[in-house]
């Protein structure tokens, strides 16, 4: 029997002597074998603000000889084919098709970028014309800055982290990795969507997710069951979508469970499958820029990022900045947002309001000793123009393929002086201690910061920089929190109680105190507080005193 189109079909009865039932003769000489694969296809995810709210569109195709295995889940192909419609329905729907496509050829995208001939060609005149004057910029790492997001005043030091995520760093080896990992906590209301769909918008692969809507599944793999055969299929999520671009999770701390399956993704930067028999290995070279909330609504200054948004210590230590937003209240700071947010919704003009009032504030002049901070923030004053989105994605397009700078000798100098000053600290960082990971952040954050002035080599002042990021992740955010809290304890009331904790500790043996047997030693002691239960809190701040229950605390010497 002839089969039409190649496709293996059973007659449903002879023509001469009516029988049903049919033997195929696999072995007969007529018989074609050929490579054949069903794949389904997927339209780009567009970030324009008039396609949100539409369904992705997906097409089935079919591969046959040498097309088949030429791409992979989560790959940018390009096809050519032709549609044809197959009637799969039953006798009493005779008129309903469905459409699929018979690819003739195939072009894989990964496969085209590693051509810089190609890549050339892509790039317009106008595109180098504008790439160059970006390049011709004074303060290139200012107007970048100031480009993402622009709807959102200040937190210029997270931008400029986000920024570097963008831009990555460079791959010395294979199992080195190159992207950055972001996560921002704080307090709602404060612009951790906003940036992180900026990010998502401006990078070449960039996806936006929300983490109280997304599964494990969604986010790595899916192995699904073809309709037509008892095959299974691979349906990449948003980490394999995303391979070499950037993912955004907002609402990080609403998907604590779906937390153990990034663990592979961000620093293997592969998903690994193993089920029915099928067992493959996916990349995952994506950037995680995460954003969380705290437990209760607001961020507990008693405790760690770790604890405020239940997450583990695997997790936390693979992130390379972690952001610490609160909201604290600032009259200067306040009146400049929101007049910001009036010139956003009302009238333009009073940006230069905002920059006057700035400028006032803030009369820096400008020199290469500035500080990283001072250097975003008195370019605030100054009417300049931002990129545009598009300009800025072939930008970082651009600096990602062609730039790969490496680290100086003077560079790692800095790097490996501040690493081993804070190892000699042991200063911790949102609850964990200072590790090797750490270390290969700075290398990749000052290597992702030569890459955003297109220089092959690191400088000293790359260092600096990251050094002062890393300082403001962990040194200025978390001890600010405890000094804040304890500016009106003096360090002699602090050390005379301790003095007092260190005496009743030797003699009982015990480190474990309730709320009423602390009252009892001070007493005895004649040691009086105006306060005595917020005098305990602040020693609970700054980890004298740690809090086991509501009414117990273990005295930590």
């Amino acid at each position: 029997m002839k089969q039409s189109l190649g496709v293996y079909t059973i007659p449903k009865k002879c023509d001469i002597c009516g029988t049903s039932k049919f033997r195929a003769m696999l072995d007969s000489p007529l018989v074609k074998s050929i490579f054949f694969q069903t794949i389904k296809i997927q339209e780009h995810s567009n970030n324009d603000q008039n396609n949100k709210g539409s369904m992705p569109r997906m097409v089935d195709i079919e591969l046959m000889d040498n097309l088949v295995n030429t791409c992979m889940p989560g790959d940018d192909i390009t096809l050519t084919g032709i549609i044809k419609g197959t009637n799969n329905a039953k006798p009493r729907n005779k008129i309903s098709f469905s459409l699929y496509m018979e690819a003739i050829t195939i072009v894989n995208n990964k496969q085209r970028l590693q051509n810089k001939n190609i890549i050339n060609s892509e790039l317009t005149i106008k595109d180098y014309l504008a790439i160059k004057e970006v390049y011709n910029t004074p303060n290139i790492f200012s107007l970048l800055v100031h480009s993402l997001c622009p709807s959102i005043y200040g937190h210029e030091i997270i931008k400029a982290g986000l920024i570097l995520s963008l831009f990555g760093g460079t791959v010395e080896c294979s199992e080195s990795r190159e992207n950055i990992h972001i996560l921002i906590v704080g307090d709602p209301g404060l612009g951790k969507s906003q940036m992180l769909q900026a990010c998502a918008r401006i990078a070449a692969k960039g996806v936006y997710v929300c983490g109280n809507s997304s599964t494990s599944s969604g986010l790595t793999i899916t192995l699904a069951k073809e309709n037509k055969s008892n095959n299974f299929s691979l349906e990449p999520g948003a980490l394999v979508l995303t391979d070499r671009g950037c993912c955004c999770i907002d609402e990080f701390d609403k998907m604590y469970k779906q937390h153990a399956v990034l663990l592979e993704a961000m620093e293997q930067q592969s998903i690994s499958i193993a089920k029915s028999g099928i067992i493959c290995s996916l990349p995952t070279r994506a950037s995680i820029l995460a954003a969380a909330n705290p437990i209760n609504g607001r961020f507990n200054r008693t405790k760690t990022v770790m604890q405020n948004i239940k997450m583990s210590i695997p997790l936390l230590s693979r992130f390379d900045l972690t952001f610490l937003l609160l909201d604290e209240p600032n009259k200067h700071i306040d009146d400049l947002l929101c007049k910001h947010v009036m010139s956003v919704h009302a009238d333009l003009n009073a940006t230069n309001s905002i920059q006057n009032s700035m400028s006032q504030h803030i009369n820096i002049p400008h020199t290469d000793k500035l500080s990283l901070r001072d250097r975003l923030t008195s370019s605030m004053t100054e009417n300049v123009n931002i990129i545009p989105q598009s300009i800025l994605r072939k930008y970082i397009s651009y600096a990602r393929q062609y730039v790969k700078p490496k680290l100086t000798k003077e560079a790692a100098i800095i790097l490996q002086n501040y690493y081993l000053e804070l190892r000699k600290r042991n200063n911790k960082f949102s609850g964990l201690s200072i590790c090797n990971r750490q270390l290969e952040a700075m290398i990749r954050l000052t290597e992702a910061r030569a890459k955003l002035d297109l220089r092959t080599e690191t400088t000293e002042k790359d260092a600096s920089d990251v050094i002062e990021i890393l300082q403001y992740t962990f040194e200025d955010k978390i001890t600010n929190c405890q000094s804040l809290s304890t500016k009106n304890v003096t360090n002699g009331r602090v050390k005379e109680f301790i003095k007092i904790l260190k005496k009743e500790t030797i003699s009982n043996s015990n480190k474990i105190f309730s709320m009423k047997r602390l009252n009892e030693i001070a007493l005895a002691n004649k040691f009086l507080m105006s306060n005595f239960s917020e005098f305990i809190a602040k020693l609970n701040e700054n980890g004298i005193l740690l809090k086991m229950d509501s009414n117990t605390f273990k005295f930590i010497p």
